[in-house]
């Protein structure tokens, strides 16, 4: 009788798993969600028009009215379009595609941790080029290290999870002119930014953009997410696309999302933007830690004089949920929190502004989860 040592690949036998530890908290900004959650005329118009639909029948197998909807919001063409339950599933069948085993893929850390993940579990090699001391990536570090291992493909997250940093226009033309690669661009946050890379597809064919509706667009629960890409890259990434992946609710509410966005949503996202700043010019003040500057709905916080896990407890006493991001590459003095609505941020401005670090360094360390979402 064979083990499981010997039936499961090994490449996926010594990762870690992407993990998330419960810890319930009234106050939740530990996963860059939308704080105000889903407008109320969006629920109701979404669920007008799912009130009729048969549950028994399969959501459309090409959700081609989304598909031409997402193309006119993004401003690309419909048959480059690919919608996937989330844009993790996007992100996994894209490299499902480009990495065959000993492929090489170039990405910055700290980043997204599910890259790795997906790169290593398909027999790939995830080669990291370390950013700048600011974070930024270091463009020209990671073609050379694309061009010296041949990489199929280098991801850029922009901003970037979670140090907030975006990359810019003329960084990314050189690296799409100057590698011969998929230059993939995760653009979760791009709404916090004004950041648009869509126009850059028509001169690049090997650009992939990827968008999600779960952090701007309140939708995190519903799983949505889309890829921009070259109508003949569309066609191979729907070959590793699970058949009806995505279901008739949440393809129906990211119609009526997309079409009420400048109603409804997008005052959601400038109240973000705007309690973003706040927050960051509040945290100046004090002095025992350092907000990192974002263009994300997030900030990366510097405690050098508390430890991180320390931090993450004194905060969930007082009901506030951070993340730890400590266990990342760079980050063993670093926490992440994201923006929530003007009451949560108060809570948080308050509790900072009263906290003093060598008494929180006398409490005793507690777990916390590190992954990133």
């Amino acid at each position: 009788m064979r083990t499981l040592d010997e039936l499961i690949k090994p490449s996926v036998r010594r990762l870690q798993p992407y993990a998330l530890t419960p810890r319930p908290a009234p106050i939740k900004l530990n996963q860059n969600e939308n704080p105000f959650g889903m407008p109320p005329a969006i629920v109701e118009e979404t669920l007008r028009r799912v009130a009729g639909r048969d549950w028994a029948r399969y959501p459309d197998f090409v959700p081609t009215d989304l598909q031409a909807t997402l193309a006119r919001f993004a401003g690309w063409r419909p048959e480059g379009v690919v919608v996937g339950n989330g844009s993790n599933e996007i992100i996994q069948a894209l490299l499902t595609v480009l990495v065959a085993p000993g492929a090489a893929v170039v990405l910055s850390e700290p980043t997204f941790t599910v890259y790795r993940l997906m790169v290593e579990v398909l027999g790939g090699a995830a080669v990291n080029v370390p950013p700048r001391p600011d974070f930024s990536y270091d463009i020209p570090a990671m073609l050379d290290a694309a061009q010296r291992t041949q990489a199929v493909a280098v991801i850029l997250c922009s901003p970037n999870n979670p140090t907030g940093v975006a990359v810019g226009e003329a960084e990314l033309r050189a690296a799409l002119t100057d590698f011969d690669g998929f230059v993939i661009v995760d653009e979760a946050y791009h709404e916090f930014c004004d950041q648009n890379f869509v126009p850059l597809l028509s001169d690049f064919p090997r650009l992939v953009v990827l968008r999600t509706f779960s952090k701007a667009m309140a939708m995190a629960g519903l799983r949505l997410g889309y890829g921009l890409v070259a109508p003949e890259v569309a066609l191979e990434l729907n070959k590793a696309k699970l058949p009806y992946n995505v279901n008739f609710f949440s393809l129906t509410a990211a119609q009526v999302a997309v079409e009420m966005y400048d109603a409804e949503l997008r005052p959601l996202v400038e109240r973000i933007v705007r309690e973003r700043e706040r927050v960051r010019t509040a945290m100046d003040d004090i002095a025992w830690v350092k907000l990192l500057p974002s263009r994300a709905n997030f900030h990366l916080l510097h405690t050098p004089r508390v430890a991180p896990a320390q931090l993450f407890e004194a905060l969930l006493a007082r009901g506030i949920l951070i993340r730890d991001v400590s266990r990342y590459p760079l980050l063993g003095e670093y926490v992440r929190f994201n923006i929530g609505a003007p009451e949560e941020n108060d809570a948080l401005l308050a509790f900072f502004k009263d906290a003093r670090p060598e008494r929180l360094t006398e409490r005793a360390a507690g777990g916390s989860a590190s992954s990133t979402t």
